[in-house]
Order: structure tokens, then sequence, then C-alpha cells
């Protein structure tokens, strides 16, 4: 039954929960702003305005109700009242204010997830916290923006209060979790659009409710809400770490969904997060049609424990980026193609990543590095059908690990030779690869020092922001033929090769910009990089870097490369 009311009656008399299998607080400030922006037209006209639609669930608890749809714009409308509640005068007003929106005697008003309660709580009391995931810096990011609008643009803090307790809600009330999602599909209004997993979950959640008797309702439930936080922790990781394509916002929790599929399915090797849920609707549509209810429940239950697995594995690798030095390297130096996610993340679940090769005294988690550099960087697309398939058996059949240890050394050998890879190594497109040039000469010169970096090494060394420098100019302010090479055409075709380049602080790049060779050692002296010093130590030496000295330096780095990233 749905009942539309004022905020005012919408909070009287009850307690709201937001359970386990929701998804945390994700409102940015655009979606702090457009909120406020409604309460105060709806002020300024004096009139009544709607904000949208709450689905709540019963919980057997008297006056307690789950929120289903609607958590995301109670939590940022409980924060405004919060804000506006301690600049009350009054202290009558205050205290009858917080009773009713905030906590009346014991009990909280409304709580987050569980996992945020205690900081969202301790953030309405006015404490200082610290957040310790993604969730809980949106929460603390959308506080500091209410207490600024409040601060700077609400000057009677009563009346606008008051003008919030008038905004209208549709609420509606259901008996049980299941049937409030099920409104949820129906009537859900959220600002964002719902991603296809949450699609998903709501899928399995329906069929379980309707062909299987609510067997499945509780274990869809949690098994989502820890995929959900598994997610958001995944997120704060790479964001933290700088793990390339997983801290850009393109990332979603639906990519996760698409490479567990490839796993899963041998459907696609590349499925878009529709063809996922077409898949899954279309295997449960079957066993209902033929009526194999122990086939569904079979099914579901084969998924999202396939799904939560393969979550969780790749949280860990992520994880790894804080601890071990490999892990950082290839996540957030390299930053390992993303057709490999699959692959990297069945390794991890099978608890091999670390194991050492028999035939190569390297473990399988180098063994990928290898890969990636060699393969991955160089034909991103080659060779998808068989990752796809690699990563589907590793999932579904028990492949020994000498098959395993087979199949990566054929792979890395796949159409490319090492006198392929070494043509490679001086073709520039290969090159615009940022993070594939820092880590080549990062590990170059920790060979060049006999030393492998530490992982705080590693974060110094990339606090320093390394950029990948050219010798000789880009724009250069010489005459080409000056320096060996009979044109502008011939240097064009030298300037962007290996032996060309060198790794540079962003700091140090800057401050010798297209300067002269001459100038540009004094740079190179102050560089933390043993490669580069050792080239200022020559150049100062040699006072000259022209076409053969270039051709010498390329020879020597290509050689050392293709021996140290090697085919077979």
């Amino acid at each position: 039954m749905s009942i539309q009311q004022t905020l005012n009656q919408f909070f009287t008399k009850k307690i709201f929960e937001v359970p386990k299998y929701q998804r945390s607080y994700a409102w940015d400030t655009s979606n702090i702003r457009e909120l406020y922006e409604d309460i105060q037209e709806a002020l300024d006209t004096q009139s009544s305005h709607y904000i949208g639609t709450v689905v709540l669930a019963r919980t057997g608890k008297k006056d307690v109700y789950h929120v289903v749809d609607g958590q995301q714009r109670l939590t940022t409308i409980t924060m405004f009242i919060s804000s506006l509640i301690n600049k009350l005068k009054d202290k009558t007003d205050k205290e009858y204010y917080r009773r009713l929106y905030i906590k009346n005697r014991d009990d909280f008003k409304f709580t987050p997830l569980v996992r945020d309660s205690d900081f969202f709580h301790k953030l309405l009391s006015g404490h200082k916290v610290t957040p310790q995931n993604k969730s809980q810096r949106y929460l603390i990011e959308a506080y500091e923006s209410i207490e600024n609008i409040t601060d700077v643009n609400i000057i009677d803090h009563l009346e606008f209060l008051k003008s919030i307790e008038d905004l209208y809600i549709l609420e509606f009330i259901e008996e049980k979790d299941g049937d409030a999602i099920r409104i949820f599909q129906t009537v859900n209004d959220r600002g964002k659009e719902l991603s296809r997993l949450d699609k998903i979950k709501s899928l399995l959640f329906y069929f379980s409710n309707k062909y299987l008797g609510e067997k499945l309702d509780d274990i869809i439930n949690d098994t989502f809400g820890d995929i959900f936080e598994y997610y958001d922790d995944i997120k704060q990781v790479a964001e933290d770490r700088s793990v390339n394509t997983i801290s850009s916002s393109v990332f979603s929790e639906d990519d996760l969904m698409r490479h567990h599929h490839i796993c899963f399915s041998e459907e696609s090797y590349d499925p878009t997060a529709q063809q996922v849920m077409d898949n899954i609707k279309a295997s449960l549509l079957m066993f209902r049609k033929n009526k194999d209810y122990e086939g569904l429940e079979n099914y579901i239950r084969k998924y999202i424990k396939s799904l939560i697995d393969y979550v969780r594995s790749f949280k860990a690798i992520i994880d790894k980026t804080t601890t071990d030095e490999i892990y950082y390297k290839l996540f957030s130096i390299l930053g390992l193609s993303v057709v490999y996610y699959p692959v990297i993340t069945q390794m991890e679940r099978l608890g091999i990543l670390d194991k050492q090769l028999h035939s190569k005294p390297i473990t399988v988690i180098e063994m990928i590095e290898i890969i990636d550099v060699r393969v991955l960087k160089i034909r991103e697309y080659a060779g998808r059908k068989y990752i796809a398939d690699f990563a589907y058996n590793l999932n579904n059949t028990k492949m020994a690990f000498k098959d395993i240890e087979d199949h990566l050394l054929w792979f890395n050998n796949f159409e490319i030779s090492d006198d392929r890879f070494k043509d490679y190594l001086s073709d520039y497109d290969y090159f615009k690869q940022t993070g594939l040039l820092r880590l080549l000469f990062i590990d170059y010169c920790e060979r060049l020092k006999s030393k492998k970096y530490t992982l705080a090494e590693l974060e110094t060394i990339m606090k320093t922001e390394p950029t990948i420098e050219h010798i000789l100019s880009q724009t250069p302010k010489f005459k080409p033929k000056s320096y060996g090479f009979s044109s502008e055409e011939d240097f064009e075709n030298y300037k962007n090769i290996i032996g060309n380049l060198t790794i540079l602080e962003k700091k140090i790049n800057s401050s010798i910009k297209n300067d002269d060779l001459v100038n540009k050692i004094t740079g190179y002296d102050k560089s933390k990089f043993i490669v580069t010093k050792r080239l200022a130590t020559k150049l100062s030496k040699d006072k000259v870097f022209k076409k053969d000295s270039l051709k010498e330096r390329t020879k020597i780095i290509v050689d050392d490369f293709s021996t140290r990233w090697w085919a077979k």
C-alpha cells in the first residue's frame, strides 16, 4: 500500500535501518546540491514538493523498518536535518527535533549499513571521525558539503528545517523484504540508474521468492550484501594505490560481473553487462518453463557462490598491492591488462599465484607479469578467446598445475617470438603506454643496482610521479644534421625509439623541459634513477649524444629487455 505524506509524518514513530543487501552511501556533492536546490525551490515558491519514493519492509520489531529503496535520500536528509538542528539557537527546539529525527532515547532514527553505522552516528553527534572505506568517505564529504550550505546559504535555520518537514514522500510499506523488493523493481526512481548487477540480484530474488518458496531469499540478500561491500573495498584500495582502470569512474561492479561471467559461462569471451543479464535470465526462464525447480535452485546457488568467490578473490589480489611489491608493480605501476583479470582472479581462488613454476625459477604471478609485458601490452586484443577459455577451464575443471604452467609458457610465446619482441621494443606505438615504460625502466634500474626495490621504495618512487624523458628533445632546438641525422624526417624516425628514452622525476623533467643536452645533464644528475644518473655521467664524459650514440644505447637496452622479458 502506498501513502503520500510529509517528511514529518513519515518519520513519526518509525526507526529506519538499511539492510545488509543494500548498497552503501554513494551520493556526491552534485547530488547534495540538487537536493538543496529542490528544498530551496519549495521554500521560495511556498509550494509542496515531492522528493521521491521510499520502499520499506517490516522487520518484525515494533516500529523498525528496512529501507529497501530511498536510503541515499534518507541518509542525506538526515544529515541535512542534523546540521540544521545543531545551528538552532533555542535549546528546546534542538531537543525536540533531535528526538524526532536523529535519536529518541537510546534509538537512532536512521541507521545505514552496519559497517558505517557507528561512523555515521558519531558524525551526527559531532565527534571527530576518520573514514575507513569508500562509503564513509562519501558520508563525511557529504556532511561537510551540507555544513557549508547551512553555514553560508541559509539564514533562518528553523524556517528551512520546517520546509524540509513539509516535503512529500510516497511511501510503500510491505510485510516482507521480498515483497518490498518486487515493489522496488517497479517504482524505483533513484537519481542513478540501477546497475545490471543490482537488477540480477532482484531477478534472482524474484525467482527464489516466487518459485522456490523464498528458500534462497536470505542467501541471495547476504551474498549480494557482501559483494557490494567487497566492491566498495576494491574501489577504495584501487584509488589509494592508483590501480589504473579500477580506480577510474569507468570501472563499475558491472565489470566485475562481466569478468566473472567469462569464467562462469562459455557464452562469450567479452560479454556486455546486458548480455550477462540476458544469459542468466534465459537460464532461469528455461528452468521455470520445464518446471525444474530443483535445477533452478541449484543454478542460483551455483551462480551466486561462483560470483562471490570471484569478487572475494579479486579483492584479495587488489589488497596485496598494499603488502607485496610484485602486486604493486603489476597493478599500480604497470597496470595489468584488464583482459587478464578473469585468469589472475581464478588463479588467486586456486591459491597458485605465489607458487613457483617447475620449469623456471619464477612464480606464477611473475610469469603473468612477463605475459603482460610481452604479449598483452603489445597485442592487447590478441588471444582473447584463448584467455577466456583458460579462465573458464580454471573455474570449471580440475586443471593440473603442470597443465596450467604449460599453458602460461605457450601463451607467452603466442605470436611473439624473441626476435619479434626485439622489433617491438623499438616501436613507439608500443611505448606510448606510460605504465609499461615506467615499469620497464624501474625494473631495469633494479638490475643495474643488482637489488630489488622494496614496497616502501616503490611507493616513494611513484610519489615522484616518474615521467618518460626524451634525451634528444621531441621539439629540438638543434639542427638534426648536426647530430648525425640525414634530415628532419630521419630524426623523426629515431626520436621515439627506446634508446632515446629514460625515466625522470616529474619535477626534474618540468625544470629542464626541452633544454640542450648540456643543461639536461644537471637535471639527470639529480635523479634517483640509476639508469638516468649513469646516462648523465656518460653524457658528461662524451659531451655528445648523436644518432650513433642513440642506436648504440638502443641495442644495449633492447638486448637487456629481450633477455629479461623472455619468450622461452
